[in-house]
């Protein structure tokens, strides 16, 4: 998948939101989709996540998240993948957290379809999913957040991708 975001991390006030939506135990893998430095992943590994996995296809990105890990004391249960979120295999994930837009959560919904377990919650930043109803939402200041779990319930509403095929392919 293309870089469809540039590097905006999530302001630190915001980060409570995905975590409220979807509690962290021992238990859980969280998987980041465009982790940027990090900070996600180590909110989630200090509120409880067994195991913590970055994707990011910036290595400036990755090397500033390492070593952020590390001057934490996190690199054992944090760990980063330089890869393409396509080509990332997300099955070992029970929590997605990503900031991506609508057109990037278009892509990936096959994606999340075929490889996350029924029960894995997906947290969107901002940009629903279109055609997911989503479980819950929360809304901190101007931005919403949105829980799925998955199989997600689809939607009844028109999306974007079935009135505009062409422009979703």
């Amino acid at each position: 998948m293309p870089s469809f975001v540039s590097f905006i991390p999530t302001p630190l006030e915001d980060i409570s939101a995905f975590f409220d939506l979807a509690p962290l135990s021992a238990a859980d893998v969280v998987y980041d989709l465009g982790s940027g430095d990090g900070r996600l992943l180590f909110a989630a590994s200090e509120r409880g996540a067994g195991r913590a996995v970055g994707v990011e296809l910036d290595p400036v990105r990755i090397n500033e998240a390492r070593i952020n890990a590390a001057s934490k004391g996190l690199a054992d249960g944090v760990t980063f993948v330089e890869s393409d979120v396509m080509n990332a295999d997300l099955s070992g994930a029970t929590v997605v957290v990503c900031y991506l837009i609508t057109a990037a959560s278009i892509t990936l919904k096959p994606k999340f379809q075929l490889e996350l377990k029924p029960g894995t919650r997906v947290v969107m930043e901002s940009f629903p999913v279109p055609g997911w109803k989503p479980a819950e939402t929360r809304t901190e200041g101007y931005k919403t957040f949105y829980l799925y779990k998955m199989p997600p319930e689809p939607t009844t509403e028109t999306s974007p991708e079935s009135l505009y095929p062409e422009y979703w392919l």
